[in-house]
This record gives structure tokens, sequence and C-alpha cells, in this order.
């Protein structure tokens, strides 16, 4: 007792709050495109129905972009719903029932300014075959690596917030500490609880697996199938991303063999607490558990899109049956039901 008394004295509370602010400092530096940024962009659209302008022409003619509750699309996405409607014939523009718009003034006809019609109803989004992803070059390390991080820092804060434990083994010499504690690798268990040894971590490692896969443009766009070749293979560097994601989490410099010096000393769970179970079941678990939400996305997912056209239930249906891709969405600024392949 009197140990945690001390641990929450304010050197030790210095360093909790330099450790975070360091992490905060490094995702910054190392993202092209930070979260802030990105949620400007994802804010261009107005959530409560409301019109906001949209130059999709780059001309400076600013034209009405009508939201519902849930139009949360890019504004790149918008652009391309909204040329599809530039492309229609003054004849085929009616009044759209669910936003009260109308269609092309014949005004706007003569002055040449094109075809001005607001975003119907979401229901249409799933007719549009638009790819809004950009697939194009190599793998993007620089966002690779800071939304990784990102997910470290979270991981991080929530064993501090949680486990006093960790938070009284932040005194002490910290590289004899951190040897000590890394020297101590041993055995299959670590006495932690199954749901977090076999849920938790394999869902840990799904995350770090769908953050590789969403920055290598190659892998973003296979489709999960038995004899797709490309697609296990993009699978295969997803689990190795994992796997040094886990590495590092556990063994190494910003892990919990020095934040926490866990494997240091026995605990009443077990008599070695550094044991090879998360470093082995965290990408290989982890990979199973990424191919399962690719499976319930493309065979469940899509058939109930299919079936129904209401947004809002479609946005809570690849929220909850796919949470790893919903958390590593997240992490790159992305509304946690984004989809690469389709709206």
């Amino acid at each position: 007792m009197k140990r945690m008394d001390r641990c929450l004295c304010a050197p030790h509370v210095t360093r909790i709050i330099v450790i975070a602010i360091a992490a905060l400092v490094i995702c910054l530096c190392t993202s092209t495109n930070s979260m802030a940024q990105t949620f400007l962009q994802h804010s261009r659209l107005n959530l409560f129905g409301n019109p906001v302008s949209y130059d999709p022409d780059g001309d400076g003619q600013e034209v009405p972009i009508y939201g519902g509750i849930v139009n949360l699309q890019l504004p790149s996405s918008a652009k391309l719903i909204f040329a599809n409607y530039q492309s229609q014939s003054p004849s085929d523009v009616s009044t759209n029932g669910n936003n009260g718009s109308k269609g092309r003034d014949n005004s706007d006809s003569k002055n040449g300014e094109g075809l001005i019609q607001p975003i119907p109803d979401h229901s249409l989004d799933f007719e549009l075959d638009l790819q809004p992803t950009d697939t194009q070059g190599g793998f993007d390390w620089n966002n690779a690596i800071g939304q990784s991080m990102i997910f470290l820092a979270i991981c991080h804060g929530f064993r501090f917030a949680t486990e006093q434990g960790t938070r009284a083994e932040l005194r002490g010499p910290f590289f004899k500490d951190y040897h000590t504690s890394v020297k101590n690798l041993r055995g299959w268990g670590d006495g932690d609880e199954f749901l977090v040894n076999y849920i938790g971590h394999p869902m840990g490692g799904s995350v770090a697996g769908f953050i590789q896969i969403q920055n290598d443009p190659k892998g973003i766009k296979q489709e999960v199938g038995l004899n797709n070749r490309d697609y296990w293979k993009s699978r295969m560097r997803a689990m190795a991303w994992a796997a040094a994601y886990s590495t590092q989490f556990e063994l190494g410099p910003v892990s919990e063999a020095t934040l926490g010096n866990v494997g240091r000393i026995p605990t009443e769970k077990s008599n070695h607490p550094m044991g090879w179970v998360d470093l082995i079941v965290t990408p290989t678990l982890g990979t199973a558990w990424l191919v399962g939400e690719d499976l319930l996305d493309r065979y469940l997912i899509r058939y109930i899109e299919s079936k129904i056209k209401n947004r809002t239930l479609v946005i809570i249906v690849r929220t909850f049956l796919n949470p790893s891709r919903s958390f590593a969405n997240m992490h790159r600024g992305n509304w946690w039901w984004k989809r690469d392949n389709r709206f």
C-alpha cells in the first residue's frame, strides 16, 4: 500500500504526463494526415440536414449539398455522386422528396452553370459503382507507423488507467528493470484471464493488421476468397505487421517491459508474468480474427445492406459486426463504418 501511495507523488505523475505528451508529438510528426485534419474534411458535410457549400469543379462556383442525419461521406465522395447527377438531362431531374430540394433551375441552364442537384437519399450510395479509396502507389509507411503509434498510446493509456501495479512500477532504474523484465520471459502463460489472452489480444492483433492493410494499396482492394492468392499474401503481410507491433508492445522500447516492468517480479497470478502467449497469440489468432471479419463483411454485412436501405442501420451493422476494422478506421481519421470498396 505504501508503495502505491508513493507512485502517486509528483515525480511519477510528471513522468506519465511526459510520456503521454511525447507519444502525442511523435504521432503527429509521423502521420502525414493527422486525425484532426481528416476530421475537418468529414465535417464539410453537415450532420443535421442543413445545406453547406461545395465547389465541385474547383472554379469558385459553389453549390449547396444537402445532407441527412448521417450524411458523413467525404467531400471527394460527394463530388463523385454530384458528377453522376450532372450527367443527367434536365428532363430526368425531379423534386427530391426527402430533402425538399429541387432540380435545375432554368436560369442555371441558360447561364451554362450546369445541373445543380442535391445529394438524394443515401440508399443511392449502394447503387453507385464508385471506388472512393486511392489504390495507387506504394505502402504508406508514414501513416502506418503513425496510426500504429496512436494505437500503442491508447493501449498503454488503458494500462495506466486500469492497472495499479503498472503505475507502481514506474519508479526505479529504467534500463536495469527493463533488462530484468525481458530476461524473465519464459513459459507459455502469463497469469492473465482467458478473456484477456484469447479475446483481447487477438482483437488487438486484428486492429494492427487492419492498420497495415488500410495503408497498403495492394492489400486494401483484395476480397476474401479461398483461391485468391493476392488476398492471402496481403493478410500474411498484415500478420507480420501485427507480429512486429506485438513484439514492440511486449518487449520493445515503449512496451510493457519498460512502462510498468511487467515480468520483473512475480505477481499473485503468476510467478512468471512475462510469457510467450501474447507474443504468439496476438498476430496468429489476430489474423484469424481479421479474416473472420473479412468473411462477415463480404457475405453477411453486404447481404444485410442489399436488404435494407436505412443508412443508420447499415452503420450499426458495419460497426458491431466488424469491431476491429471499425477501431482501425478511427486511427486514420475515418468514420468507423468506412469501407474502402464501397460507400
